[in-house]
């Protein structure tokens, strides 16, 4: 017998196997376009938080070029920040 599991959203107990995956989103058959929607959505405000975080980089010389390297030095707090990887893409990720 399959491992049973809970629909997030509804909360109906189903076998593993019967269960609709989307973009790492476990859902039942009546579930699994909420769930999609969900998806997409978070997908998409998380791709737009981490553009927001590089944006403010574009046209600046950051290359091993002498401005570059001040321009680095300079931006340096804010060039942390953004390699960082945010706890909401983590978790998104990790449903995946």
């Amino acid at each position: 017998m399959e491992e049973l599991v809970n629909c997030p959203l509804c909360g109906r107990e189903e076998e593993y196997g019967q269960m609709y995956e989307y973009r790492g989103a476990l859902a039942c058959c009546d579930c699994i376009e909420e769930a999609r929607e969900k998806r997409d959505a978070e997908r998409a405000e998380i791709i737009e938080e981490q553009k927001h975080k590089i944006d403010r980089f574009k046209g600046i010389d950051l290359s091993d070029s002498t401005i570059g390297k001040a321009n680095r030095q300079i931006l340096k707090a804010d060039i942390e920040v953004a390699k960082k990887e945010g706890k909401r893409l983590r978790d998104y990720e990790d449903r995946s």
